[in-house]
């Protein structure tokens, strides 16, 4: 269908229904006889739920998925290791989501059709503890198409040897994690297993302790199964946080790797930060937080945030550091928001004038009109919002 016919059909479906297609008017009609069917996201069944540790502080379980294969159900396009979907779930009648990553790997999915999601649970979080209570095998839950761009490159590099002939040469990676940030690495790892290439890979896991430690004996398994990986678990509570003498200590190259950190938002934070001050260049960084962005009180600025649509205005403070979805919500306004952490993309708002700082990338926005994401920008002075 070329694009032409498909607006067509959309014009055709609002001018009717109301509607962008005709399935989602028919939706309500369709969950009576397929529960959990969406037109906007994939129906999963739980098909196993695995506990990986009980301590009651960083207690942590596996879901394992199968995305539903039916004459309703579109297929679920596979991912590429690192990614993460949405999960939705329906509590007290109201549809909510939270971006979780896969902890498998591609070839897993391919070969069984299941995936993994590794979850925290978050003592003071609304959804992880319900999600852990209130699923169970059998449950039919949505999820969203694989998102995200942490993850492995695609590429080897080539040198020329001495004879003239083209000889791989191994890419140096290091990888960093910390607490449940390990999940996309062991998506990452499985995959390199399944598909071994020339990689040169030095895993840095940190733990609050040697009790808390995810998948370690799996993990302990691959370093002696991949070549090219080395794991060092590393015992936060004895050694403390990533420094320089870990990395010089563990990988002492790493100027000359591509680094991917994952884990609590101030631990990546803090190796964002170290690695920028030894001189590794911006490109080689990659991260992935596990949890909203800090604000540093410097990045925040007085002034006064317009929601233009909504006709209200509220004054931003230096003493109430939010960022402008807090402020949106707080002001009886409640825009499309997801992960809350600036990855899935949903509360994306028309900026017409102002800057804001972005606290997952630390940069700060130019004057003028452009689209940012709410849940990570924060107002510097005067801003105008088309919400």
């Amino acid at each position: 269908m070329n694009l032409l016919t498909q607006q067509g059909w959309r014009w055709f479906s609002q001018a009717l229904t109301q509607h962008n297609t005709f399935s989602a008017y028919f939706q309500p009609l369709i969950q009576f006889l397929v529960p959990q069917w969406s037109t906007d996201a994939y129906r999963a069944e739980v098909v196993a739920i695995r506990d990986e540790i009980a301590d009651e502080l960083a207690a942590t379980y596996t879901l394992v998925l199968a995305p539903q294969i039916g004459l309703l159900d579109r297929q679920w396009p596979s991912f590429q290791a690192g990614q993460f979907i949405e999960l939705m779930v329906e509590k007290d009648g109201r549809r909510t989501q939270r971006c979780f990553s896969i902890s498998s790997a591609p070839r897993y999915y391919d070969e069984t059709g299941l995936l993994e999601l590794t979850i925290r649970i978050q003592q003071e979080g609304r959804i992880t503890p319900w999600i852990r209570q209130q699923l169970k095998v059998g449950s039919l839950v949505n999820i969203s198409a694989a998102q995200g761009q942490f993850v492995l490159p695609n590429r080897l590099t080539h040198t020329t040897n001495h004879k003239g002939s083209i000889s791989p040469q191994a890419e140096k990676l290091l990888f960093i994690a910390g607490g449940s940030g390990i999940t996309p690495f062991r998506s990452m790892l499985q995959q390199i297993k399944s598909s071994p290439s020339s990689l040169d890979i030095q895993l840095l896991y940190y733990s609050r302790d040697d009790q808390h430690v995810l998948f370690q004996q799996e993990l302990q398994q691959l370093e002696a199964e991949v070549e090219g990986l080395k794991i060092t678990f590393v015992n936060s509570e004895q050694e403390g946080f990533i420094c320089q003498q870990h990395l010089q200590n563990f990988c002492p190259d790493f100027q000359h790797r591509s680094a991917y950190i994952c884990g609590p938002s101030p631990m990546i934070q803090q190796a964002r930060q170290l690695l920028t001050e030894l001189d590794v260049v911006k490109e080689n960084i990659h991260f992935e937080f596990f949890g909203s962005a800090p604000i540093d009180i410097a990045h925040s600025g007085q002034g006064a945030i317009q929601f233009q649509s909504s006709d209200k205005t509220v004054i931003s403070t230096k003493a109430e550091a939010a960022t402008l979805l807090e402020y949106a919500e707080n002001a009886g306004i409640n825009p499309v928001s997801g992960c809350r952490i600036g990855v899935c993309h949903q509360c994306i708002c028309k900026k017409k004038s102002g800057i804001v700082f972005n606290t997952r990338t630390q940069e700060y926005s130019d004057s003028g009109s452009e689209e940012i994401q709410l849940c990570i920008s924060v107002a510097q002075g005067d801003v105008v919002l088309d919400l």
